[in-house]
């Protein structure tokens, strides 16, 4: 049986979050010991807690929300490329990674660890604006990474808003411990939610 990669963080109260977003909260309605019949319970959370999808309508008054994105660029082959020791991932690092053809790149770094850390961290590994102007120009439509965004804490537009100008799906926070580098198949699906600006996503990588 091939081995299946559950890459989403389990959704919970104590999870990391963007700053001022605020984390997921879980509560209960009603219980069974309380005397109801059942126990029902409540999820409140921003559509960008866990992993999910940046749609354009995040960053454009009038672009496409989750509901627009085909779920053929969702699903299919990926690459997954690792990075060790970098902060910035440039051009030229990928252009050095000979991903003509690829279409669904997730990228693996030392974000890694920071999921072990309580709090966010702002220095985490991203893409320079280069980088992501070279994805574009190569094909890709779907960008993963393994923290909370793809784009440096302190320039957090041009980036985001050039790959979803270009039909990039962006997809963040994705846990990837034990993932090797290599080509993947991705299924990643978000919440049926319409015209909103994303959705979180339950992500999976199956060995090819």
């Amino acid at each position: 049986m091939k081995k299946i990669y559950d890459l989403s963080p389990e959704i919970r109260p104590e999870m990391i979050s963007w700053p001022g977003d605020g984390p997921p909260q879980i509560k209960l309605l009603h219980s069974i010991r309380g005397g109801f019949p059942t126990n029902l319970g409540q999820l409140t959370m921003t559509l960008h807690n866990g992993s999910h999808i940046d749609a354009p309508l995040h960053f454009f008054e009038d672009g496409d929300g989750v509901g627009e994105i085909p779920l053929e660029i969702l699903i299919g082959n990926v690459r997954v490329l690792c990075f060790s020791g970098v902060k910035t991932i440039t051009r030229d690092m990928l252009e050095q990674a000979e991903l003509r053809g690829v279409t669904r790149l997730i990228l693996a770094t030392d974000n890694e660890t920071l999921w072990d850390k309580p709090d966010f961290d702002r220095n985490y590994t991203y893409i320079d604006i280069g980088a992501a102007r070279y994805l574009t120009e190569i094909g890709i439509r779907l960008l993963g990474i393994d923290y909370l965004s793809v784009e440096d804490f302190e320039e957090t537009q041009g980036v985001h808003k050039h790959l979803l100008s270009r039909g990039v799906v962006i997809l963040e926070s994705l846990q990837l411990a034990g993932v090797a580098e290599g080509d993947y198949e991705l299924f990643c699906l978000p919440l049926k939610l319409g015209k909103v600006d994303g959705a979180p996503a339950r992500v999976i990588l199956i060995e090819r």
